[in-house]
C-alpha cells in the first residue's frame, strides 16, 4: 500500500478470549447455504430482537458467496451483526472466503455511514465531512466444523481487511459531492473466541502474519496479549456440536447410463473439502432400489438390498464413518435425489454384534434431512396471521377405478386434525366420501395455510383415465373421478405453507426423466408432466416437505405423522422432529421399511413460529467424563451461562432457562457421584457456585459445607466466606416466608450471628480484607432487618439502630482498606453504596435530614460510569444510587422510579445471574422491613415510599423467578 493511506494509523488487532456477549463492536459471522441457524448466529439474533430471523423469513438472509446483511443497533449488546454468505460448505476456500469477508467489511462501513448521517442530520447530508472511524468484532469465520484451518481463516480475514481499508482510505473513494463520506477506515478489528485453544491459535496466526508478511505489518498492529472476558472456557465440549449437521453434497454426473457417477463432497473439518466419485452402476443399483422399497428382505439381513446399496452407493470414507452418530444434511441434485438414501443399512455382519448395543439403521440412530441444490424457483410468500392447517384424508367424493378406500388415511387425517386443533391451530379437515375434487382445490386457495397435510393415494407418471375418459400420464394426489392434484396446482399456491406433509404412495420419488419431459411439456403448455411433488414444492418456496417415497404401513405411517407434529408443536426443530418420527415408526415396525420411506426436505433448524423450543438442557444426553476436571468445567460453564444475558432466550420465560440449567447441573452431579468424585472439594466448590448463581441457595450451602469438610480442600477460605454469606441470606429469606414470632426471629438471628462469628474468627486468624469486612457488614445489615420485623429483640444488647451503625462502621473500614491496599479491578462503589444505605435508613427512621456527606456521595455514584461494563455489580451501582436518591427525596417523580427499574433490567439483560438480581430484590426487602415501622416518618410519606419500593421489587422478582412471560 502506498500514498496517503500508508500514512494512516494501522488497524489495531485484538484477540478476546470470552463470550460473544462481551464483544466491543458489531460482530461479523458467516453462514453457509442451507445450514442451520444456531450458535453464535442465534445468540446475535436474540440480542438484536430476532431481526436476523426476520430477514431469513423474508428470503433476504445471506448464503451464496458475496451476499451480506448488516444490522446495527447501538442499544443492543453486542451492538450489531454483519452476516456474510459462505456458499456451500464443501466449496469453501481461502479465495472466496476473502472476497465475501471484504464484501461484509465494506457493507458494514456503508451501513455505518448511513446510520451516522441519519443520527447527525435526519433531514439531509452533513455540512462538514468528518473522518468515520470503524470498529468490528469478528469470529474466526469459515473455521468451524467443516471449514478451513484457523490459520487460513485468519489470513483470509487479514487480506480482506487490508483490501477494504485500502478502498475506504483511498482519496478516490469520496465523490465530489458536498458532505461525502471521508473514511478514517477501520481502527480496530477484534477477534472474539470463547475456547482458549482457538483463541491462542488465532493470536499466534495473526502474530506470525504481521511479523513475517510486510503487507500485513504495514496495515495491522497486534495487541501483545489476549484480553480475557467473562464466559471464557478452557476447552470446548468433547465431541462435535450436535447442532451442526454434516453437509454431504451428492450429484450425478455423466449422460449415458454407462458413464454416470455419484460425486460426493464432504466438508468435515479438513482444509479442503473431500471429493470422491463412485460409479452409479445403474444396471445393478436400480433393481436393488426396487427390491428395497418393495420391502422384500428382512431389514438388516446380510444380503438385504439396503445392506448392498450401502456398500455400492457410498464412498469408502463415508462407509468407514457411518458408525459416527452424526446428523447429516444431504444436498442433492435431481438425479441423485432418486435414491433411497434413508434406507441404506450400515449394519455389517462381520462387525456388528447383533445382541449388543444400538443396532438400528443409521437414519434412525441420527438425523438425516435432504436439501435440493439450486431448488428455489420463486421467492416464497409467507404471512403471519394465525396458525392455519388444511388436512386432507382419502378424498373419494368421486370414485377412481383401481383405487380402493383408505381407512387408515382417513384415521390418520382425523388424528392429525385433532392434534393440531388441541395445540392452537385453526384446522380444517376434508375426509372421506363427501369430499369432491373441486372442493379440495377451492380450500387450498381459500386460506394462507401454514401446514398442509395430505393422506391419500398418490401416483407418479401413471396413466389414468381423466374425467373425459381419456387416459393421461399424471403425477400427484388422487382426488377421485380421474382428477389428480399435481405439481402444477401446488406450485400456484399464493402463500407458501411452512410445512407440506404428503403421506401418499410414491410421491416422494424424484424421476429425472420426467423432469426433462416436464421442462419440454411446459413450453408446450402441458405442466402436468412436472416431476416429483417434493421437488415442485421445494421450488415453490415451501420451507419443509415430508413425502413418502413408496407404499407405507398404515400404523407406522400414522405413528410417524403424529410424532412429527407433536415434536414440531412442542417447539422442536425440523431435524429433531423428523428423527423422532422416524424412530417412532421404526419402534412400531422394525421389520418394515416405513421408517425409511419418508424423505424430509428442509432446513434442519426450522421451527414453527410461536412454538417454544425445549428448555436448554431439557433433552441433553447424560454427560460422560473421564477426568474430574471435566465435571468441574461443566459445572463452571453453568455458572458462566447463568451470568450471561445472551445465553437466555428472551422469547422464553426465564424459568425455562433455569430448569434446563438445573437439569444440566443435576446430570453433572449424578455422573460425578457415579465416578466417585463428590469427595473432590474443587468439584463441590464448582457445584456450589453454580447452584448459587441459579438461586438455589439451599443446594449451594450443602455443597459448600461438604467442600469445607474435606481435609484436602484447596480454597477453603473462600468456601467459608461464601458459605457464611449464603447461610445469612437464606436465613433471612426463610424467616420472611414464615409468620413472624419470637422463635422464628431467634432462629434466624442465631444463624446470622454464628456466621458472623466464623467470619470474625477467619479475620482474626488471617487478617482483615475488604471482602471479609463487607461480609461482616452484610451480617449487621441482616440483623438490622430481622430485628425490625417483629417482636422485641431476641438478642440482648442490640437493636435496629445499633446494627445499622455497626453496618456503616464495617463498610467504612472496608472502603478505607481498599484505599490503603489498591489492587487491579477494585471497585469502591459497592461498600460506598452500603455505607450510604445505612446512613439513609438511620436518617429516615429517625425523621432527620439525610447527612450532607451521604447526599453528596449518592449524587457522585448516581452519575458514575462502570469501569467494567461487563460486571453486574458495577453496572447497577448507578441504579442503586439513583434508588437511594429517590428515597431521600432528590428524585421523587414517577419517571425517575421508572428509569431506575429500566437501569436494573438493562444490566440484567446483559450480564448477571438470577441470584444477583435476587440480591437487588433482597436489598429492596431490606428497605421495606427496616423502614416499615419507622416512627420518625410521616405515615403518608412512609406508605408512599413503601409502595414504590414494593412495586420495583415485584418487577425484579418476576424477572428473576421466571414469572415474567417471555
Amino acid at each position: 500500500m502506498s500514498g496517503p493511506a500508508a500514512d494512516r494509523a494501522r488497524i489495531r488487532l485484538t484477540v478476546a478470549h470470552g463470550h460473544l456477549a462481551f464483544a466491543r463492536h458489531p460482530v461479523l459471522v458467516g453462514h453457509y447455504e442451507g445450514d442451520t441457524f444456531a450458535g453464535s448466529e442465534a445468540q446475535l439474533d436474540r440480542a438484536l430482537g430476532f431481526r436476523l430471523t426476520e430477514r431469513r423469513r423474508l428470503g433476504l438472509y445471506p448464503g451464496p458467496f458475496g451476499s451480506v446483511t448488516v444490522v446495527v443497533d447501538p442499544a443492543a449488546r453486542p451492538c450489531g451483526a454483519v452476516v456474510v454468505g459462505l456458499g456451500q460448505s464443501a466449496s469453501l476456500s481461502m479465495g472466496p472466503l476473502r472476497q465475501t469477508l471484504r464484501h461484509g467489511l465494506l457493507a458494514f462501513a456503508a451501513a455505518e455511514e448511513d446510520r451516522r448521517r441519519a443520527a447527525d442530520r435526519p433531514a439531509g447530508a452533513r455540512q462538514k465531512a468528518e473522518p468515520i472511524p470503524l470498529g468490528l468484532s469478528v469470529l474466526a469465520v469459515g473455521t468451524g466444523d467443516g471449514g478451513l484451518a484457523v490459520a487460513n481463516g485468519v489470513i483470509a480475514l487479514l487480506r480482506a481487511a487490508a483490501e477494504a481499508q485500502a478502498v475506504l482510505t483511498s482519496t478516490e473513494t469520496a465523490g465530489p459531492a458536498a458532505g461525502a463520506a471521508v473514511w478514517a477506515g477501520f481502527q480496530e478489528i477484534e477477534f472474539v473466541e470463547v475456547i482458549q485453544d482457538r483463541a491462542l491459535a488465532i493470536w499466534h496466526a495473526a502474530a506470525k502474519a504481521v511479523e513475517t508478511q510486510p503487507e500485513f505489518g504495514r496495515v495491522f498492529e497486534l495487541a501483545p496479549r489476549i484480553e480475557t472476558r467473562p464466559g471464557r472456557r478452557r476447552r470446548g465440549a468433547p465431541g462435535r456440536d450436535n447442532g451442526w449437521w454434516l453437509p454431504i453434497t451428492i450429484r450425478m454426473t455423466g449422460e449415458s447410463r454407462d458413464d454416470r457417477n455419484l460425486v460426493f463432497e464432504v466438508a468435515d473439518g479438513l482444509a479442503r473439502a473431500e471429493t470422491q466419485a463412485v460409479p452409479a452402476d445403474l444396471d445393478l443399483v436400480e433393481p436393488l432400489v426396487a427390491r428395497a422399497i418393495g420391502d422384500v428382505d428382512v431389514p438388516g439381513a446380510p444380503a438385504s438390498a439396503g445392506r448392498v446399496l450401502f456398500e455400492m452407493l457410498l464412498p469408502q470414507s463415508l462407509k468407514d464413518r457411518s458408525a459416527e452418530e452424526r446428523n447429516r444434511r444431504l444436498i442433492l441434485d435431481e438425479r441423485s435425489a432418486r435414491f433411497p438414501w434413508e434406507l441404506l443399512d450400515d449394519r455389517r455382519p462381520w462387525i456388528v454384534d447383533r445382541d449388543a448395543g444400538d443396532q438400528r439403521p443409521f437414519a434412525v440412530r441420527a438425523g438425516l434431512v435432504r436439501q435440493l441444490a439450486q431448488a428455489r424457483g420463486r421467492e416464497p410468500v409467507r404471512l403471519r396471521h394465525g396458525h392455519r392447517a388444511l388436512v386432507i384424508g382419502d378424498p373419494r367424493g368421486l370414485p377412481t377405478e383401481g383405487f380402493a378406500r383408505l381407512p387408515s388415511a382417513e384415521s390418520e387425517a382425523k388424528a392429525v386434525h385433532k392434534l393440531l386443533r388441541e395445540t392452537g391451530f385453526t384446522a380444517k379437515v376434508l375426509v372421506g366420501d363427501g369430499v369432491m375434487p373441486d372442493q379440495v382445490c377451492r380450500q387450498l386457495f381459500a386460506e394462507a395455510w401454514e401446514i398442509v397435510h395430505i393422506a391419500a393415494h398418490g401416483v407418479v407418471n401413471e396413466a389414468l383415465p381423466g374425467p373425459d375418459g381419456a387416459k393421461r400420464v399424471v403425477t400427484g394426489v388422487v382426488l377421485g373421478g380421474g382428477v389428480v392434484l399435481g405439481p402444477s396446482v401446488l406450485s400456484k399456491l399464493p402463500v407458501c405453507p411452512s410445512i407440506v406433509f404428503v403421506n401418499c404412495c410414491h410421491l416422494g420419488k424424484v424421476d429425472p426423466l420426467a423432469e426433462d419431459r416436464a421442462r419440454q411439456a411446459t413450453a408446450a403448455g402441458r405442466p402436468e408432466f412436472a416431476a416429483g411433488v417434493a421437488v415442485e414444492l421445494i421450488r415453490s418456496g415451501v420451507s419443509c416437505v415430508v413425502a413418502a417415497g413408496w407404499a407405507v404401513d398404515d400404523d407406522a405411517a400414522e405413528a410417524f405423522a403424529l410424532r412429527f407434529y407433536k415434536e414440531m408443536l412442542d417447539g422442536a426443530d425440523f431435524g429433531s422432529a423428523t428423527l423422532a418420527a422416524r424412530r417412532a415408526a421404526y419402534a412400531l415396525r422394525p421389520d418394515g421399511n416405513t421408517w425409511g420411506a419418508y424423505q424430509c426436505y428442509g432446513d434442519p433448524d426450522f421451527r414453527l413460529s410461536d412454538f417454544l423450543p425445549p428448555a436448554a438442557g431439557a433433552t441433553a444426553s447424560a454427560p460422560s467424563f473421564a477426568l474430574v476436571d471435566e465435571a468441574i468445567e461443566a459445572a463452571q460453564q453453568v455458572s458462566e451461562e447463568a451470568n450471561i444475558g445472551l445465553e437466555r432466550d428472551p422469547s422464553q420465560p426465564i424459568g425455562r432457562f433455569l430448569d434446563g440449567q438445573r437439569k444440566r447441573l443435576a446430570a453433572v452431579a449424578a455422573e460425578a457421584e457415579r465416578k466417585g468424585w463428590l469427595s473432590d472439594a474443587d468439584l463441590r466448590f464448582a457445584l456450589a457456585d453454580a447452584h448459587a448463581q441459579l438461586g438455589d441457595l439451599a443446594d449451594a450451602i450443602g455443597h459448600y459445607a461438604a467442600a469445607v469438610a474435606e481435609p484436602n480442600a484447596r480454597g477453603r477460605v473462600r468456601a467459608v466466606e461464601q458459605l457464611a454469606n449464603l447461610q445469612v441470606r437464606q436465613a433471612c429469606t426463610e424467616a420472611r416466608k414464615r409468620p413472624i414470632d419470637r422463635d422464628v426471629l431467634a432462629d434466624a438471628v442465631r444463624v446470622v450471628a454464628e456466621a458472623e462469628t466464623r467470619l470474625v474468627g477467619l479475620t482474626q486468624a488471617l487478617g482483615e480484607t475488604a471482602e471479609r469486612l463487607a461480609l461482616q457488614g452484610g451480617c449487621a445489615k441482616r440483623l438490622a432487618q430481622l430485628l425490625a420485623l417483629g417482636p422485641p429483640s431476641p438478642r440482648e444488647g442490640t437493636d435496629v439502630e445499633h446494627e445499622l451503625r455497626r453496618m456503616a462502621e464495617l463498610y467504612d473500614r472496608a472502603i478505607a482498606l481498599q484505599r490503603a491496599r489498591p489492587g487491579p479491578g477494585q471497585d469502591h462503589r459497592y461498600p460506598q453504596l452500603m455505607l450510604c444505605s445505612a446512613g439513609l435508613c438511620l436518617a429516615l427512621r429517625a425523621g432527620h435530614p439525610v447527612d450532607s456527606e451521604v447526599i453528596a456521595l449518592l449524587k457522585e455514584l448516581r452519575g458514575s460510569v462502570a469501569p467494567d461494563a461487563d460486571d453486574f455489580w458495577q453496572l447497577i451501582a448507578s441504579a442503586d444510587a439513583a434508588l437511594m436518591a429517590a428515597m431521600a427525596g432528590l428524585d421523587a417523580e414517577a419517571a425517575s422510579w421508572g428509569d431506575i427499574v429500566e437501569r436494573y433490567h438493562r444490566s440484567w439483560r446483559h450480564v448477571g445471574s438470577p441470584v444477583k438480581l435476587m440480591s437487588v430484590s433482597e436489598q429492596l426487602e431490606f428497605y421495606e422491613d427496616v423502614l416499615g415501622a419507622a416512627s420518625g416518618m410521616a405515615e403518608a410519606a412512609r406508605a408512599a415510599l413503601l409502595a414504590r419500593l414494593a412495586e420495583v421489587r415485584r418487577e425484579l422478582q418476576d424477572a428473576a423467578s421466571g414469572m415474567a412471560s417471555g
